[in-house]
């Protein structure tokens, strides 16, 4: 009898294991195995999890790259604009390197039309050589090997908490998928929420010579000449995008500013002689880096900057080219020693 009860409970533990992992693969709320089935939505809010199946099983013929700052447009706007069909591909506070292995798997499996890269100066000076996928990410996704899939397909929190979420956002909630990995619609922007997250330094650091930071900044630049070079049929929009006053007060008084503008003019440099890049410089508009009240913090704007940025790339305003990039770049040290010697007063007297 006992001998019986065991065979019946594990038969019965088995088919339940076999329903749970169905469930997962069906529905599937990170991706991992498909795009979505039926009437479901790609509902995208979990981008260390969703990011790697979106790129690897979507049909799409163009990325739009970035860390937070480029989470707040809508994939529609650059599909609308450039007649394209692209998706996300984003790591919060990601360096180049981290974004390179998103765009080295997008292009291992499909031709990309068009890479619209949000270029963070902060990212080019991360570490070139960074292995990444690394253990702050969910490596079961990302590894290939159908034995790790075990950590997804019997998980508890995918079966009882994403999938029902997956659910409610297509048929109650009516989510926009072009709103992917969108978090400005639960933040506050004004020029309090602002200064409230900006730690000043109390001190003046020495500026960084050179030599602490150019070979990295170097190397990240090469990882993007490589990509250009190896993809002469995508056309890359590289756009630098608009940081606060206080992103730019904070990099004066930090020792960094001599870093972020050799970035800034290196890459433009090395990239502005490819026929296949555009490039957009947003970062010297007074109107919008001196106004706090389109901030939630130094570095995060609203969406409508995005959506502006959108537009304008559209238009071909804000261009970089070989004639004018560094008049750009001259008018962004002016205006960051404005900010220093007189914007920045109006806030820390």
């Amino acid at each position: 009898m006992y001998r019986k009860f065991l065979k019946n409970f594990a038969a019965v533990s088995v088919i339940l294991l076999i329903l749970a992992a169905g469930l997962v693969v069906l529905f599937d709320p990170f991706f991992h195995y498909h795009e979505p089935v039926g009437p479901l939505k790609a509902v995208l809010t979990k981008k260390e999890y969703q990011s790697i199946g979106t790129i690897r099983n979507f049909s799409y013929d163009s990325l739009i790259m970035g860390s937070s700052t480029a989470e707040n447009f809508n994939n529609r706007w650059f599909d609308d604009a450039f007649g394209v069909t692209a998706v996300k591909a984003i790591k919060s506070s990601g360096v180049t390197a981290q974004l390179d292995y998103y765009m080295e798997q997008a292009f291992e499996s499909r031709k990309i039309k068009m890479v619209f890269y949000s270029l963070d100066l902060f990212a080019l000076g991360g570490d070139p050589d960074i292995e990444f996928p690394d253990e702050s990410m969910p490596l079961y996704l990302y590894d290939r090997n159908p034995f790790t899939d075990v950590n997804y397909v019997l998980n508890k929190d995918v079966i009882f908490e994403d999938i029902p979420y997956m659910l409610a956002e297509t048929f109650l909630d009516d989510y926009d998928e072009g709103t992917s990995y969108n978090w400005a619609q639960y933040k506050t922007f004004s020029k309090e929420e602002a200064l409230s997250h900006y730690d000043r330094p109390e001190e003046i650091a020495p500026m960084k010579a050179e030599e602490e930071y150019k070979e990295f900044v170097d190397g990240n630049v090469e990882l993007l000449v490589k990509r250009v070079e190896q993809h002469p049929d995508t056309m890359f929009y590289f756009f630098y995008p608009p940081y606060s006053m206080l992103w730019w007060d904070n990099m004066y008084r930090s020792g960094e500013q001599e870093q972020v503008m050799y970035a800034a003019g290196t890459s433009a440099e090395r990239l502005l002689g490819y026929e296949n890049v555009r490039m957009y410089y947003f970062q010297n508009d007074r109107d919008i880096i001196l106004d706090l009240d389109q901030y939630m913090d130094p570095v995060h704007f609203t969406a409508e900057i995005n959506q502006y940025m959108v537009e304008q790339m559209k238009e071909d305003n804000y261009r970089l080219t070989e004639e004018n990039y560094r008049e750009e770049l001259d008018k962004m040290r002016k205006l960051a020693e404005e900010i220093r010697e007189k914007e920045i007063k109006k806030y820390f007297p």
